[in-house]
């Protein structure tokens, strides 16, 4: 986290030193919805996914964007009530879709793959990997002047991985709002 403010703060004192906008990034607070029951019931409904993201246009509307985020959470077992612990980080990419409206408001779509990392740790074991899958994004952006944006977004991210012979859902959908930087 301390990684990602420091990246989006550099990017802000850049943006009042160059010239044009074709670059963007942003920094966003999201509520992540977990898609595995089992998850929910050992962690919680909904967990804190910070999220930033750099982005590229392409044209007036369209533009090519990666991004990170990243969950930990501690929770208890069900049965035996000892301590878990569960990080999933989610690096994902894709092409982006921004739509001017009157104003200064604009929509934006986005649809990427996604590459989630899990740790997990619990009951003395712990288990760790990777899996592929997807990324969706769609909100609206407002603009504060030439350089600054404010958003709200809500999205998915999706991928499963079959673990000891259990199928496991990562990810999930989200809702969030977030502020950025045009340089």
């Amino acid at each position: 986290m301390k990684k990602m403010i420091g990246l989006f703060a550099a990017a802000f004192m850049t943006a009042s030193l160059t010239a044009g906008d074709r670059f963007q990034a942003s920094l966003a607070a999201n509520a992540l919805f977990p898609a595995d029951s089992a998850y929910r019931e050992i962690y919680a409904s909904a967990v804190f996914l910070p999220e930033l993201k750099l982005a590229y246009s392409v044209s007036k509307c369209l533009y090519a964007w990666a991004g990170y985020g990243r969950v930990s959470v501690k929770g208890e077992t069900l049965v035996l009530k000892e301590p878990a612990e569960s990080r999933q980080g989610f690096l994902a990419a894709g092409a982006g879709y921004r739509h001017p409206l009157s104003g200064d408001w604009s929509l934006f779509g986005e649809l990427g793959l996604a590459s989630i990392a899990y740790r997990e740790e619990a009951l003395g074991r712990t288990i760790s990997g990777s899996a592929l899958g997807f990324a969706v994004n769609a909100g609206v952006r407002r603009d504060l002047g030439a350089r600054f944006f404010l958003l709200a977004q809500a999205g998915y991210v999706h991928g499963k991985k079959t673990i000891e012979d259990v199928t496991v859902k990562m990810g999930g959908a989200k809702a969030g709002i977030g502020a950025g930087v045009r340089f």
